[in-house]
């Protein structure tokens, strides 16, 4: 058979094979769709989703709008009551829901991103390269995470932004070895092994042939570092260390604490953050244990 032959029957194997991988990443996702658990996290995730998608835009009042009475208990006219200075917690909710994904997304797509490139740039080429990065994401790792965020949120200047870069910062490192781990399992595979004989460049396979067999992974990896992003920017808001001008769930606490809300027994100020953090990562576990025990019945 001539070079190009060659180059032709490599080709059309390496498509076949990444074709086959989508298809196993699809019969995947329908096997898991079948566990209650799946179906009860994504439901849950989903609604909060969606809350966040068209909070801002049926909220029915301004979320600083301070013209209504203090301290008023859920009614008709407040489905949430109001807050300290008179403004309308539901409204709080629904525009602080966006807020909180929002940045739970980009964090997770930035963590995402910067981890996935470390994973399959250690595990593909291995060796020299794959120990020095390996051995920066041991020293992040063994970083206890939390005194180190508070940390840096004290000496960063306390905006969205700001929030947003550290927290990127701090969620990577983990994922970058579950990603190292699943491409030095590929890079054994046939089809990798293809395109490397058929002359396929080295950027062109981990495009190609690596991350679409990936992507299920990242995926999965993506809503628990937006439920974990969600988590440490409300814990951040929460003393004091985020940006309190941004409404979010975690300045909506940081003021029921500051304000005592406790002390009025503000019970419906205090429910909704509350509840919206506990419904997302309930959400993450259950489809989390959906997931694991369709590996593991994979795996026997």
């Amino acid at each position: 058979m001539s070079a190009n032959g060659q180059r032709r029957f490599f080709s059309s194997a390496t498509r076949r094979s990444a074709e086959a991988a989508l298809g196993r990443a699809w019969d995947s996702f329908h096997e898991l769709i079948k566990d209650w658990r799946a179906k009860a996290g994504l439901t849950m995730l989903l609604i909060i989703i969606g809350i966040g998608i068209i909070g801002p835009f049926v909220a029915p009042y301004s979320p600083f709008n301070t013209s209504f009475t203090a301290w008023q208990p859920p009614s008709s006219a407040h489905p949430f009551g109001t807050d300290y200075i008179g403004e309308d917690v539901l409204s709080w909710f629904l525009v602080g829901t966006a807020t909180s994904l929002y940045v739970g997304f980009i964090i997770a797509v930035s963590a995402a991103a910067l981890g996935t490139l470390v994973g399959v740039v250690a595990g593909y080429f291995g060796s020299i390269v794959d120990d020095a990065l390996m051995r920066f994401v041991d020293v992040l790792l063994i970083i206890p995470g939390f005194p180190l965020l508070v940390i840096l949120s004290a000496y960063f200047p306390p905006t969205v932004t700001s929030t947003i870069i550290i927290l990127s910062i701090l969620s990577w490192p983990f994922l970058s070895r579950v990603i190292r781990s699943q491409t030095l399992t590929l890079k054994q595979r046939p089809y990798i092994m293809a395109s490397k004989l058929s002359g396929l460049g080295s950027m062109r396979i981990i495009w190609r042939d690596i991350i679409p067999n990936l992507l299920p992974l990242i995926f999965i990896n993506v809503i628990f570092l937006v439920v974990g992003a969600v988590v440490a920017q409300a814990g951040l808001a929460f003393f004091g260390l985020g940006d309190l001008k941004s409404v979010n769930w975690g300045t909506m606490l940081y003021w029921f604490e500051a304000q005592d809300g406790i002390v009025y027994d503000a019970w419906w100020w205090l429910l909704p953050p509350g509840f919206g953090i506990l419904v997302l990562a309930v959400g993450a576990n259950f489809l989390s244990n959906a997931v694991s025990a369709m590996t593991n019945k994979t795996r026997r």
